[in-house]
């Protein structure tokens, strides 16, 4: 059965993505745990960001280096 959550335990505004910062060009590396308060976990945030490079016709590129990613957004050719 589910159960009521405390709304303290709630995140009121949670952390949004710098998309702005994010596709300048430059390569970016994100921690895991830093990941996880923007989707969740690694694979999630991964998955942000080419739904948002889907979006707005750019391309990423990302490379996973344990439990750390790194990514650069590029404008599509």
């Amino acid at each position: 059965m589910a159960t009521r959550v405390d709304p303290s335990r709630l995140e009121k505004d949670p952390p949004r993505i710098p998309w702005d910062e994010f596709t300048d060009g430059f390569w970016w590396e994100i921690a895991a745990s830093e990941a996880e308060g923007y989707s969740g976990s690694l694979t999630g945030f991964r998955s942000t960001l080419y739904s948002y490079a889907r979006r707005n016709s750019l391309t990423v590129t990302t490379r996973t280096l344990g439990t750390r990613m790194r990514f650069q957004f590029k404008e599509k050719k």
